[in-house]
């Protein structure tokens, strides 16, 4: 399964930190940019809600021992790369993860808010389903989330490849091209067209030979 990380400009060390020691920064799920983010919600007979007090305080607990990485199933996304890529002068470096793993879960759109049950699920499940719970105007992410206890997640495989966005200062682009060709990962460029976005690839810059002629008097 392909994803994307995107990174501003400002964040490249993060990005280098990814290509050269393939892994992924796991944060405190306190920090995430949605205020309503890790909100769960429960109802049931008046005379368990004694029990169920107890299962939310289980459940609360659970979150805080889980790490969130987010990451979207596309780079194709002009608010992806205005708000995450410091409005295209970024990159979405483009990850290959298992396609199976009790770590890995697709973002559920819909309430804000997640509703959790001690008839249905354990505590560990449910904080899980409570921090893979978005509201459904983030849908245009298409967001998946790496759930661990870790600080990082190591990569199977190398970084595929790596997109900058077409606003990359030169320079800086330029130096990213000699990284991803001693990495062996391919580097491209974000272009956009009547089709959306797309990605071609960056080749080496080759300076024009100036012949010089020494002119007469």
């Amino acid at each position: 399964m392909l994803a994307y990380k995107f990174r501003s400009s400002s964040q490249i060390p993060f990005a280098l930190d990814i290509i050269f020691n393939r892994r992924l920064y796991c944060s405190d799920w306190h920090t995430l940019n949605d205020a309503a983010e890790g909100t769960p919600v429960m109802s049931g007979p008046r005379e368990k809600h004694a029990e169920y007090l107890k299962y939310a305080d289980e459940v609360s607990q659970q979150m805080d021992r889980i790490r969130v990485c987010s990451l979207s199933q596309t780079f194709d996304s002009h608010q992806l790369w205005a708000h995450y890529a410091s409005a295209w002068d970024g990159l979405a470096i483009e990850i290959e993860l298992p396609d199976v793993s009790h770590q890995i879960r697709k973002v559920d759109y819909g309430a804000f808010y997640c509703v959790i049950d001690p008839n249905r699920a354990d505590s560990t499940e449910d904080a899980k389903r409570v921090l893979s719970t978005k509201d459904k105007g983030w849908s245009y992410e298409r967001e998946i989330r790496i759930l661990d206890e870790s600080k990082w997640f190591h990569l199977q495989k190398p970084v595929r490849r790596v997109i900058a966005g077409h606003r990359m200062n030169p320079a800086m682009l330029e130096g990213l091209r000699v990284i991803c060709k001693a990495k062996g990962v391919t580097l491209c460029k974000t272009g956009i067209g009547d089709e959306g976005i797309d990605a071609d690839r960056v080749y080496p810059v080759r300076m024009r030979r100036l012949s010089i002629t020494q002119g007469g008097d």
